[in-house]
């Protein structure tokens, strides 16, 4: 038992060892725009949803100048305006360019929470644009479990606010109905009413397309419209 142990380890390490061995050194090549307006080239050492655990994720990252990882520095979402992949993976850009955005992170103890962090792009309409990332569930956590989940937010023009609307595939208002239940309580009564009546159909195809909930909010405009 014990010799089938150690063989099962020794696997695991040398599979392990073997990947890093045939990483291209490329796929961490990074180009950062910082809030001054300046450039730094580099590569990823430790990434923003790397050992997070008890931190929060998508805030910070380290770099270094080349991809012996020598001389790293740290780098976080205050000082960085944009992150992008000097080698693309994706026609679209959704895995190869971040922003760094205020994103409404509310709790109980404090509903107005904010925290700047970084977000890839997903999908944009002349109301505003939606962004996701990687994140810890929180849901999940309060029923204790552990997991990392996509998340969608979104964020309306002339607002400077990412405001999450479905972690997974479950929709939660909580932190739009937070956000703007003061400044604009019939967007959250028309979003709330349209996404409720439409069940777990809707939810469903929310979930596989993040577009349709920009599109609610753009058919609100035209709902205030022909009030």
């Amino acid at each position: 038992m014990n010799k089938l142990f150690f063989l099962i380890i020794f696997i695991v390490v040398s599979a392990c060892a073997l990947a890093q061995e045939k990483r291209d050194p490329e796929n961490d090549h990074v180009r950062l725009t910082l809030t001054d307006g300046s450039t730094v080239d580099g590569y990823v050492q430790t990434y923003w949803v790397d050992g997070k655990l008890f931190k929060r994720m998508n805030t910070s990252f380290t770099l270094s100048p080349g991809p012996d990882g020598n001389n790293a520095v740290s780098y976080n979402a205050d000082n960085v305006k944009s992150i992008d992949f000097v080698k693309k993976t994706s026609a679209d850009g959704k895995y190869d360019h971040l922003e760094s955005h205020i994103v409404a992170n509310p709790s109980l103890l404090k509903p107005k929470r904010a925290v700047r962090q970084f977000v890839y792009v997903e999908c944009e309409n002349e109301v505003g644009k939606i962004y996701w990332w990687n994140g810890v569930d929180s849901q999940n956590m309060q029923l204790g479990k552990m997991n990392i989940s996509t998340i969608y937010g979104i964020c309306l023009s002339g607002d400077s606010v990412v405001v999450p609307f479905m972690t997974g595939n479950v929709i939660s208002l909580n932190a739009m109905r937070i956000r703007y239940k003061k400044t604009n309580p019939e967007l959250v009564d028309y979003v709330d009413k349209r996404v409720l009546s439409g069940g777990k159909r809707l939810w469903d195809t929310i979930a596989s397309e993040p577009m349709l909930f920009l599109k609610i909010c753009k058919d609100f405009k035209t709902f205030i419209k022909e009030k």
